[in-house]
């Protein structure tokens, strides 16, 4: 079984992500299973949000206590998502750039894996209301990290979605940047 579980804040779409994962996952054969976990129902809020992912049937109800991926969509919520339990084998999944995540392996002492998804929902002119669509390149960077769907499956959910919204190409590049932008770093480690 293959689990992640998501730190983000009300407004990003941890639980829209987890949705689309679990979706994606389904599509290719797999039981799958996404749920969200709230305080206080409110943008700007922390969110968690799980998923799992089996060849069998999935009988755990539960959080996901020790995740094989860790997703971190806002970096100041590093810390109490680690505080919340990752293991030694756990991947950390950042929302950030170089300079941030090389810190961030340094402070935490563990590999970190990265991706600038606000800068590329930026890029992409992906905002609502002022905040970067940032789980349009993090559901292509999951997708492709967890196995859920491949890229040619990830452009076509894409699409779909981009097909109520508008906005295709935008979706389409925030989504590629994602699969294939995802970087890493060790503590230690220089970044260019």
């Amino acid at each position: 079984m293959y689990q992640i579980r998501v730190h983000g804040l009300g407004g990003q779409g941890a639980v829209t992500l987890m949705t689309w994962l679990a979706r994606a996952g389904y599509d290719q054969g797999m039981h799958v299973q996404a749920f969200p976990f709230f305080g206080a129902e409110r943008r700007g809020a922390p969110v968690m949000a799980f998923f799992r992912m089996s060849d069998d049937p999935i009988d755990l109800r539960s959080q996901v206590y020790l995740p094989d991926l860790l997703v971190v969509m806002s970096p100041d919520l590093t810390g109490t998502a680690i505080e919340e339990g990752i293991d030694e084998m756990s991947k950390l999944l950042v929302n950030a750039g170089a300079e941030l995540a090389a810190k961030l392996s340094e402070r935490f002492e563990r590999e970190v894996y990265y991706l600038d998804a606000t800068g590329i929902a930026i890029k992409s002119g992906l905002e609502i209301e002022g905040m970067p669509m940032v789980n349009i390149p993090f559901f292509g960077a999951l997708a492709s990290l967890s196995g859920a769907a491949g890229i040619d499956e990830v452009m076509q959910f894409i699409d779909e979605v981009a097909a109520k919204r508008g906005n295709r190409e935008a979706y389409e590049e925030a989504g590629r940047a994602g699969f294939e932008g995802v970087q890493r770093v060790s503590a230690g480690q220089k970044v260019p």
